[in-house]
């Protein structure tokens, strides 16, 4: 047993030997020799305006000032002004308490707690910086600090002890950060010159007292996340005139708004009536208490101290709607309407309103009913909308078909950003003329992008702008000379399942090219893809010939166009689904001979040239998109008459002063000159 008792005195002489008092100019410390810090200690007579310093030197060693001591200043009634270091990290209770004539204090911004009663009673504060590291602030922390006039709580204090700002009388103006969630009894009570309160959204308990007695505060927002209000908050609080409660307030202490005299309109938005009773005790100029819709009857019964003035609001009320079926778009509105309202469905972002349950597209409108009702308002996905820079650009998705198009002229450097089911959904993307480049990771990850048209207009494709589209299968480039594409602009596509089309006459120019010769199939393109039709079959009828640009149908397997005249089908031209021809016929004339029509490729766009009609003569045509399995999924039909004077594919050669390819009889013919030659060069009679 004495071993014990030897061995525990000699711990406790060693603790005290790492522990040493210290004066160093002026200033009273506890120096910790081992860690070789610093606290201040007791300095209860100190007076002027006093500076701690970061470091003290104490017998040739330099110890870190890390602290201020429980009571360290408490009572200098004479000390001014005082500056803490970056060093301190934590301030001790009542360190300041009752330094009645201080006025000026600089907190470190390495404090991330103000103690209980660390600055109570400094009535000369006229101002004070909470720095961002104080995460919450204790009891008593502030109060009688009778000349502080505006406090700014930080955004990372998460708590307000109770009594914190307590009769702070001087205040005019508090705004408290988002981050705060609870607010302690008596936490800013008896703060008669208040006028200007903001509360952050996160708090979720107000507490009891909090702003008892505050009677120049004139208005008053409590946040959504409210969730109780404690006993007597914000009793007389006189200056207040109108009050809402928000949804999501469930229970209101007794008297938490009794003697506040001047108020005359409560709006309560919970569904369901917050617990509490005479919450509004000696509210003697109290005349309208509104509810939402549907709620009379529970409020009256629940607040029955109240039930002779709780009524339906009859003012402008709107609502704003959360999707619930994305797909359908269709919400209901969170509460019902009453009396002679007006209501508006506000969409979320990326929708619009369609109309109400009942048909009608006015919004807002204006209800006027005897009893409650519950609307429903129909909403729809954006399907166009500006994007680029400075929205210059416009963007379009057609949900059915999965396809986006970008047009206008200018840079698309945003990271898909365009409507709300686009990135997700699109299987088709058009790049329209007038885009000239495509930025860094504008497309990156849109793995089911499986179709691409770039016009004629991009001139560079940047780093990642499509990468990690793993399910491209094709790529259509109507650029003549080689887009710029950056080395991985395309990583991530399977370059060998991948079919790259381009022009006829760019083939070689892009089997060379950089990026681009990386695609193993590498096509000619047959029609091109326009998108200047709007859903229509343009006709430009010439001399002996008519120039036919139709839309293209992304679930197409084929397109067939059929020229009649006079009710005979004389032409039959078809193509497969990227627009290359795969098939003509002609219908032999009633006298045997063979007729002179052909159908000439051009590259101006989705479009097809059937030649060798007769001038100034009238035609149908009729144009069938066919899916893999044959089926009609899109057609056009309609008239046009050919120009001009002249007949027949005999004029055209014997005019003819130039090279020029022709589809005759399903053989290649080749016009120059007067003369025709077939494929090998041989002249044809």
């Amino acid at each position: 047993m004495k071993t014990k008792i030897v061995t525990l005195l000699f711990i406790l002489v060693a603790g005290i030997e790492m522990m040493n008092a210290a004066k160093i100019d002026g200033i009273n410390y506890v120096l910790d020799t081992e860690n070789l810090t610093a606290e201040v200690s007791s300095n209860r007579n100190i007076s002027g305006d006093v500076i701690i310093p970061s470091t003290v030197l104490f017998e040739g060693k330099s110890y870190s000032v890390t602290s201020i001591g429980g009571s360290a200043f408490e009572e200098c009634s004479g000390l001014t002004s005082i500056e803490i270091p970056n060093s301190v990290i934590s301030i001790g209770d009542n360190a300041f308490t009752g330094c009645s004539s201080l006025t000026s204090i600089t907190i470190s911004n390495s404090i991330t707690s103000i103690g209980r009663r660390t600055f109570s009673g400094c009535r000369g504060l006229t101002s004070v910086t909470i720095p961002n590291s104080v995460t919450s602030i204790g009891d008593y922390a502030f109060s009688s600090c009778s000349g502080l006039t505006e406090i700014i709580i930080p955004e990372n204090v998460t708590s307000i002890g109770d009594h914190a700002f307590y009769l702070c009388s001087g205040l005019t103006r508090v705004t408290i950060g988002n981050s705060v969630i609870s607010i302690g009894e008596y936490a800013f009570g008896e703060c008669k010159d208040l006028t200007s309160l903001t509360i952050g959204n996160s708090v979720t308990s107000i507490g009891s007292y909090s702003f008892s007695g505050c009677s120049g505060l004139t208005s008053l927002t409590i946040p959504n996340s409210v969730i109780s209000i404690g006993f007597e908050a914000f009793i007389g609080c006189s200056g207040l005139t109108s009050l809402t409660i928000p949804y999501g307030v469930t229970s209101i202490n007794t008297q938490t708004f009794s003697f506040c005299s001047g108020l005359t309109s409560i709006i309560c938005e919970a569904q369901i009536p917050p617990s509490g009773q005479n919450m509004f005790l000696h509210c003697d100029n109290l005349s309208s208490i509104y509810v939402p819709c549907g709620t009379l009857s529970a409020y009256k019964q629940s607040w029955s101290n109240y039930a002779n003035i709780i009524k339906y609001q009859p003012l402008e009320y709107s609502t704003i709607g959360n999707v619930n079926d994305a797909e359908a778009g269709i919400v209901t509105c969170p509460s019902t309407i009453c009396d002679d309202t007006i209501i508006s469905a506000v969409p979320n972002y990326g929708y619009h309103f369609m109309q109400w349950s009942d048909g009608i597209v006015d919004n807002p409108r204006m209800f006027i009913l005897a009893q409650d009702t519950t609307f429903t308002a129909e909403f729809a996905l954006d399907r166009s909308g500006k994007c680029g820079n400075d929205l210059a650009l416009n963007w379009s998705y057609d949900p059915e078909k999965h396809v986006l198009t970008i047009s206008g002229e200018g840079v698309f450097n945003e990271n898909m950003q365009c409507g709300v089911e686009a990135k997700p959904a699109m299987t088709h993307l058009v790049i329209d003329k007038g885009i000239t480049s495509i930025g860094e990771n504008a497309f990156n990850g849109c793995s089911d992008l499986s179709h691409l048209t770039l016009g004629e207009s991009v001139k560079t494709i940047n780093n990642n702008a499509f990468y990690n589209c793993v399910n491209l299968t094709t790529i259509i480039n109507y650029r003549p000379t080689p887009t710029n594409a950056y080395s991985t602009a395309f990583d991530g596509v399977d370059k060998f399942e991948c079919t790259l089309y381009v022009l006829a006459g760019s083939m070689e120019l892009y089997q060379n090219a950089s990026v681009w010769r990386d695609f193993y199939y590498k096509k000619p393109l047959g029609a091109t893809e326009t998108t200047t039709t709007d859903d229509e079959v343009k006709v430009d009828p010439q001399d002996n010939a008519v120039t036919l640009t139709w839309p293209t149908e992304y679930d197409a397997a084929s397109y067939t166009i059929e020229i009649t005249k006079d009710g005979e089908v004389i032409c039959t031209l078809v193509f497969n689904a990227n627009g290359q021809l795969t098939g003509i016929a002609f219908a032999p004339s009633r006298d045997a001979t063979r007729r002179a029509l052909a159908a000439i490729q051009t590259v101006n766009g989705l479009q097809f040239t059937v030649t060798g009609l007769n001038s100034g003569t009238d035609y149908s045509f009729n144009l069938t998109a066919k899916d893999a399995s044959d089926a009609v999924i899109a057609s056009y039909s309609g008239t046009f008459k050919t120009t001009g004077t002249t007949t027949g594919v005999d004029e055209i050669v014997e005019q003819a002063n130039r090279v020029q390819k022709v589809l005759y009889n399903g053989q290649l013919l080749i016009l120059r000159n007067g003369e025709v030659y077939n494929a090998t060069g041989a002249r044809v009679e």
